[in-house]
Protein backbone atom coordinates (compact mmCIF):
# COMPACT_ATOMS: atom_id res chain seq x y z
CA UNK A 1 0.00 0.00 0.00
CA UNK A 2 2.88 2.58 0.71
CA UNK A 3 4.79 1.30 -2.40
CA UNK A 4 1.47 2.50 -3.96
CA UNK A 5 0.92 5.77 -2.74
CA UNK A 6 4.69 6.41 -2.74
CA UNK A 7 4.28 5.91 -6.54
CA UNK A 8 0.93 7.43 -7.22
CA UNK A 9 2.87 11.27 -5.41
CA UNK A 10 6.31 10.75 -7.31
CA UNK A 11 4.12 10.24 -11.06
CA UNK A 12 1.99 13.50 -9.40
CA UNK A 13 5.32 15.59 -9.02
CA UNK A 14 6.62 14.02 -11.86
CA UNK A 15 3.87 15.37 -14.10
CA UNK A 16 3.61 18.58 -12.54
CA UNK A 17 7.06 19.25 -13.21
CA UNK A 18 7.09 18.17 -16.41
CA UNK A 19 4.05 20.64 -16.74
CA UNK A 20 6.18 23.35 -15.90
CA UNK A 21 8.56 23.57 -18.05
CA UNK A 22 5.81 23.17 -20.94
CA UNK A 23 5.87 26.88 -19.83
CA UNK A 24 9.19 27.96 -19.52
CA UNK A 25 12.10 28.96 -21.92
CA UNK A 26 13.53 26.73 -23.65
CA UNK A 27 10.25 25.43 -24.80
CA UNK A 28 8.84 28.61 -25.62
CA UNK A 29 10.01 30.95 -28.00
CA UNK A 30 9.36 34.86 -27.96
CA UNK A 31 9.05 35.63 -31.81
CA UNK A 32 10.29 39.28 -31.02
CA UNK A 33 10.87 39.63 -34.72
CA UNK A 34 7.13 38.92 -35.72
CA UNK A 35 5.76 41.73 -33.28
CA UNK A 36 2.31 43.16 -34.97
CA UNK A 37 1.50 46.63 -33.66
CA UNK A 38 -1.57 48.41 -34.12
CA UNK A 39 -1.32 52.16 -32.40
CA UNK A 40 -1.54 51.73 -28.79
CA UNK A 41 -0.80 47.84 -28.41
CA UNK A 42 1.48 45.66 -29.67
CA UNK A 43 1.62 41.94 -29.50
CA UNK A 44 4.39 39.46 -29.71
CA UNK A 45 3.61 36.04 -30.58
CA UNK A 46 5.05 33.32 -28.46
CA UNK A 47 5.47 29.64 -29.58
CA UNK A 48 6.07 26.68 -28.23
CA UNK A 49 8.66 24.16 -29.51
CA UNK A 50 7.61 20.67 -28.88
CA UNK A 51 3.64 20.89 -29.62
CA UNK A 52 3.32 17.28 -28.40
CA UNK A 53 0.99 17.86 -25.51
CA UNK A 54 -1.62 19.93 -28.04
CA UNK A 55 -3.86 16.88 -28.94
CA UNK A 56 -4.93 15.99 -25.47
CA UNK A 57 -6.37 19.68 -25.22
CA UNK A 58 -7.96 20.07 -28.13
CA UNK A 59 -11.55 19.80 -27.02
CA UNK A 60 -11.64 20.04 -23.03
CA UNK A 61 -15.32 19.02 -21.82
CA UNK A 62 -15.89 22.66 -20.61
CA UNK A 63 -18.47 25.47 -21.56
CA UNK A 64 -17.40 28.86 -20.92
CA UNK A 65 -19.33 31.47 -19.06
CA UNK A 66 -20.33 33.75 -22.32
CA UNK A 67 -21.84 30.40 -24.20
CA UNK A 68 -23.41 28.97 -21.10
CA UNK A 69 -25.19 32.65 -20.34
CA UNK A 70 -25.66 32.39 -24.11
CA UNK A 71 -27.48 29.57 -24.72
CA UNK A 72 -29.63 29.42 -21.34
CA UNK A 73 -28.17 26.92 -19.23
CA UNK A 74 -26.37 29.06 -17.13
CA UNK A 75 -28.03 31.14 -14.72
CA UNK A 76 -27.12 33.87 -12.46
CA UNK A 77 -28.52 34.86 -9.47
CA UNK A 78 -28.70 37.50 -6.40
CA UNK A 79 -27.94 35.08 -3.03
CA UNK A 80 -30.61 37.21 -1.28
CA UNK A 81 -32.42 40.52 -0.62
CA UNK A 82 -30.04 42.29 1.78
CA UNK A 83 -27.19 44.42 0.47
CA UNK A 84 -24.74 43.79 3.29
CA UNK A 85 -25.00 39.86 2.08
CA UNK A 86 -24.74 39.89 -1.61
CA UNK A 87 -22.21 42.25 -2.50
CA UNK A 88 -19.58 39.73 -2.76
CA UNK A 89 -21.12 37.19 -4.61
CA UNK A 90 -23.17 35.30 -6.97
CA UNK A 91 -25.15 32.02 -7.16
CA UNK A 92 -24.73 30.50 -9.94
CA UNK A 93 -26.02 27.14 -11.45
CA UNK A 94 -24.65 24.86 -13.85
CA UNK A 95 -27.33 22.95 -15.89
CA UNK A 96 -24.82 22.69 -19.25
CA UNK A 97 -23.38 19.04 -18.65
CA UNK A 98 -20.10 20.43 -19.04
CA UNK A 99 -17.42 22.21 -16.57
CA UNK A 100 -18.16 25.71 -16.53
CA UNK A 101 -14.97 27.58 -16.60
CA UNK A 102 -15.12 31.16 -15.25
CA UNK A 103 -11.92 33.80 -15.72
CA UNK A 104 -11.45 36.54 -12.84
CA UNK A 105 -11.91 39.99 -15.08
CA UNK A 106 -15.01 38.54 -16.76
CA UNK A 107 -18.07 41.41 -16.81
CA UNK A 108 -21.75 40.79 -15.89
CA UNK A 109 -24.31 43.31 -16.07
CA UNK A 110 -27.43 43.09 -14.14
CA UNK A 111 -28.75 42.06 -10.85
CA UNK A 112 -28.85 44.75 -7.98
CA UNK A 113 -25.05 46.13 -9.43
CA UNK A 114 -22.91 45.47 -12.31
CA UNK A 115 -20.66 42.88 -11.24
CA UNK A 116 -16.78 41.08 -12.24
CA UNK A 117 -15.71 37.78 -11.25
CA UNK A 118 -13.37 37.55 -8.44
CA UNK A 119 -11.21 34.74 -9.33
CA UNK A 120 -10.33 32.06 -12.15
CA UNK A 121 -12.91 29.06 -10.84
CA UNK A 122 -14.00 25.82 -12.26
CA UNK A 123 -17.44 24.87 -11.40
CA UNK A 124 -18.80 21.23 -11.50
CA UNK A 125 -21.93 20.58 -13.26
CA UNK A 126 -25.46 19.79 -12.38
CA UNK A 127 -24.65 22.09 -9.25
CA UNK A 128 -25.57 25.54 -7.42
CA UNK A 129 -22.73 27.50 -6.84
CA UNK A 130 -21.83 30.73 -5.07
CA UNK A 131 -19.11 32.61 -6.40
CA UNK A 132 -16.92 35.60 -5.28
CA UNK A 133 -17.30 38.75 -7.13
CA UNK A 134 -16.38 42.20 -6.98
CA UNK A 135 -19.17 45.49 -7.68
CA UNK A 136 -18.14 47.48 -10.88
CA UNK A 137 -21.07 49.94 -9.96
CA UNK A 138 -20.61 51.99 -6.85
CA UNK A 139 -23.91 53.66 -6.71
CA UNK A 140 -26.31 51.41 -7.71
CA UNK A 141 -28.12 48.97 -5.73
CA UNK A 142 -31.60 48.24 -7.39
CA UNK A 143 -34.63 47.01 -4.93
CA UNK A 144 -35.32 44.50 -8.03
CA UNK A 145 -32.77 42.14 -9.40
CA UNK A 146 -32.32 42.55 -13.38
CA UNK A 147 -31.52 39.92 -15.62
CA UNK A 148 -27.80 39.56 -15.36
CA UNK A 149 -26.19 40.00 -19.00
CA UNK A 150 -22.85 38.50 -20.02
CA UNK A 151 -20.89 41.74 -21.14
CA UNK A 152 -17.04 40.64 -22.13
CA UNK A 153 -13.67 41.55 -19.85
CA UNK A 154 -11.76 44.15 -17.41
CA UNK A 155 -8.87 45.85 -19.07
CA UNK A 156 -5.68 44.19 -18.15
CA UNK A 157 -4.98 46.97 -15.42
CA UNK A 158 -7.89 46.05 -13.88
CA UNK A 159 -8.24 42.53 -13.75
CA UNK A 160 -4.45 42.62 -12.45
CA UNK A 161 -5.88 44.74 -9.31
CA UNK A 162 -8.80 42.21 -8.78
CA UNK A 163 -5.91 39.24 -9.08
CA UNK A 164 -3.58 40.68 -6.28
CA UNK A 165 -5.30 42.68 -4.16
CA UNK A 166 -8.04 41.18 -3.68
CA UNK A 167 -10.00 44.66 -2.18
CA UNK A 168 -13.17 46.07 -3.06
CA UNK A 169 -12.01 49.45 -2.22
CA UNK A 170 -9.45 48.91 -4.66
CA UNK A 171 -11.13 48.02 -7.15
CA UNK A 172 -13.57 50.82 -7.08
CA UNK A 173 -10.97 53.40 -6.91
CA UNK A 174 -9.06 52.29 -10.18
CA UNK A 175 -13.00 52.03 -11.40
CA UNK A 176 -13.49 55.55 -9.90
CA UNK A 177 -9.89 57.04 -11.95
CA UNK A 178 -10.51 55.43 -15.23
CA UNK A 179 -13.85 57.19 -15.58
CA UNK A 180 -11.86 60.58 -14.44
CA UNK A 181 -9.71 59.80 -17.16
CA UNK A 182 -11.62 59.39 -19.68
CA UNK A 183 -13.95 61.08 -19.03
CA UNK A 184 -16.77 59.44 -17.99
CA UNK A 185 -18.15 60.15 -14.46
CA UNK A 186 -21.77 60.35 -15.67
CA UNK A 187 -21.63 57.06 -14.46
CA UNK A 188 -19.86 54.87 -11.93
CA UNK A 189 -20.20 51.64 -14.11
CA UNK A 190 -17.36 50.20 -15.21
CA UNK A 191 -19.27 48.47 -17.61
CA UNK A 192 -21.17 51.57 -18.80
CA UNK A 193 -17.46 53.13 -20.15
CA UNK A 194 -16.80 49.81 -21.84
CA UNK A 195 -20.18 50.58 -23.31
CA UNK A 196 -19.45 54.21 -24.13
CA UNK A 197 -20.16 54.05 -28.64
CA UNK A 198 -16.05 55.43 -29.28
CA UNK A 199 -14.51 52.96 -26.58
CA UNK A 200 -16.29 50.28 -27.81
CA UNK A 201 -16.38 50.78 -31.41
CA UNK A 202 -12.56 51.48 -31.08
CA UNK A 203 -12.25 48.22 -29.32
CA UNK A 204 -13.75 45.98 -31.83
CA UNK A 205 -11.64 47.70 -34.49
CA UNK A 206 -8.21 46.54 -32.33
CA UNK A 207 -9.82 43.32 -31.69
CA UNK A 208 -10.77 42.82 -35.58
CA UNK A 209 -7.32 43.50 -36.43
CA UNK A 210 -5.20 41.77 -34.17
CA UNK A 211 -7.64 38.74 -34.17
CA UNK A 212 -6.63 39.07 -38.33
CA UNK A 213 -3.22 38.94 -38.04
CA UNK A 214 -3.10 36.38 -35.32
CA UNK A 215 -5.07 33.70 -37.57
CA UNK A 216 -2.32 34.56 -40.96
CA UNK A 217 0.58 33.00 -38.15
CA UNK A 218 1.74 29.50 -37.90
CA UNK A 219 -0.11 27.03 -36.14
CA UNK A 220 2.67 26.69 -33.15
CA UNK A 221 1.56 30.11 -31.45
CA UNK A 222 0.51 28.81 -27.82
CA UNK A 223 0.56 32.95 -26.23
CA UNK A 224 0.81 37.10 -26.58
CA UNK A 225 2.75 39.63 -24.15
CA UNK A 226 1.04 42.55 -24.93
CA UNK A 227 2.38 46.19 -24.25
CA UNK A 228 1.52 50.24 -24.67
CA UNK A 229 3.95 52.42 -25.22
CA UNK A 230 6.97 51.80 -22.80
CA UNK A 231 4.27 49.61 -20.53
CA UNK A 232 3.93 45.65 -20.37
CA UNK A 233 0.18 45.15 -19.81
CA UNK A 234 0.96 41.71 -19.79
CA UNK A 235 1.30 38.27 -20.81
CA UNK A 236 -1.05 34.73 -21.31
CA UNK A 237 0.18 31.54 -22.34
CA UNK A 238 -1.32 28.16 -22.64
CA UNK A 239 -0.51 24.71 -22.92
CA UNK A 240 -1.62 24.14 -26.84
CA UNK A 241 -2.46 26.29 -29.59
CA UNK A 242 -6.26 25.20 -29.43
CA UNK A 243 -7.06 26.52 -26.03
CA UNK A 244 -4.87 30.13 -27.03
CA UNK A 245 -7.31 30.32 -29.96
CA UNK A 246 -10.37 29.52 -28.37
CA UNK A 247 -9.40 32.38 -25.79
CA UNK A 248 -7.65 34.92 -28.26
CA UNK A 249 -11.13 37.19 -28.18
CA UNK A 250 -11.60 37.57 -24.48
CA UNK A 251 -7.43 38.42 -24.71
CA UNK A 252 -7.90 40.72 -27.27
CA UNK A 253 -10.95 42.49 -25.35
CA UNK A 254 -8.96 42.44 -22.13
CA UNK A 255 -5.52 44.10 -23.85
CA UNK A 256 -7.16 46.27 -26.68
CA UNK A 257 -9.50 48.02 -23.96
CA UNK A 258 -6.28 48.23 -21.79
CA UNK A 259 -4.44 50.12 -24.44
CA UNK A 260 -7.38 52.31 -25.23
CA UNK A 261 -8.48 53.61 -21.63
CA UNK A 262 -4.48 54.31 -20.12
CA UNK A 263 -1.79 53.68 -23.41
CA UNK A 264 0.33 55.70 -25.39
CA UNK A 265 1.32 55.18 -29.08
CA UNK A 266 3.05 51.16 -29.21
CA UNK A 267 6.89 51.34 -29.50
CA UNK A 268 9.39 49.43 -32.25
CA UNK A 269 11.58 48.58 -29.31
CA UNK A 270 11.57 45.49 -27.49
CA UNK A 271 13.90 45.95 -24.65
CA UNK A 272 11.33 45.95 -21.80
CA UNK A 273 9.55 43.39 -23.01
CA UNK A 274 12.40 41.17 -23.22
CA UNK A 275 13.13 41.83 -19.42
CA UNK A 276 9.70 41.18 -18.74
CA UNK A 277 9.32 37.86 -20.56
CA UNK A 278 13.08 36.66 -19.26
CA UNK A 279 11.79 36.95 -16.11
CA UNK A 280 8.34 35.57 -15.78
CA UNK A 281 9.58 32.41 -18.43
CA UNK A 282 13.12 31.41 -17.21
CA UNK A 283 13.10 28.45 -14.78
CA UNK A 284 15.54 30.42 -12.23
CA UNK A 285 12.88 33.48 -11.90
CA UNK A 286 9.49 32.26 -12.80
CA UNK A 287 8.22 30.87 -9.72
CA UNK A 288 9.35 34.38 -7.74
CA UNK A 289 7.41 36.04 -10.84
CA UNK A 290 4.05 34.31 -10.39
CA UNK A 291 3.84 34.16 -7.08
CA UNK A 292 3.53 38.20 -6.93
CA UNK A 293 3.02 39.27 -10.58
CA UNK A 294 1.13 36.17 -12.07
CA UNK A 295 -1.50 33.05 -11.58
CA UNK A 296 -1.31 29.64 -12.86
CA UNK A 297 -4.70 28.34 -13.76
CA UNK A 298 -5.01 24.44 -12.96
CA UNK A 299 -8.03 22.25 -15.15
CA UNK A 300 -8.64 18.77 -13.64
CA UNK A 301 -4.86 19.02 -12.10
CA UNK A 302 -3.20 20.41 -15.58
CA UNK A 303 -1.42 23.17 -15.59
CA UNK A 304 -3.04 24.63 -18.56
CA UNK A 305 -2.62 28.93 -18.50
CA UNK A 306 -0.01 30.57 -17.30
CA UNK A 307 -0.52 34.71 -17.07
CA UNK A 308 2.20 37.45 -15.92
CA UNK A 309 0.45 40.53 -14.25
CA UNK A 310 0.98 44.03 -15.75
CA UNK A 311 3.93 46.17 -15.39
CA UNK A 312 1.95 49.20 -13.68
CA UNK A 313 -0.05 47.06 -11.19
CA UNK A 314 3.54 46.43 -9.20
Amino acid sequence: MMKQLYFLLLLFFTTIAHAQTEFQIPSLIIEYDSAIVYRNLKLIPIKRIDTGSDSAYNTPVSVSLKAGMANGTVKLKERGDYMIDNINVLLIENKSGKDLIIKSGEIVMGGRQDRVFARDTVLAAGKEHLVPVFCIEENRWSEREKKFIYRGTTGSGLQAIIDTAHNQTKVWDEIRRLLKQNNQTASSSYAALLNNKKIADTTNQYSRYFLQELRRKDSSIVGIIASTGNKILGADVFISTSLFYQTLPGLLEKYSTEAILTGTKASIEHGKETAYANELFMPQTQPAFLSKRGKRFFYKAVLIQVTGFSSASF
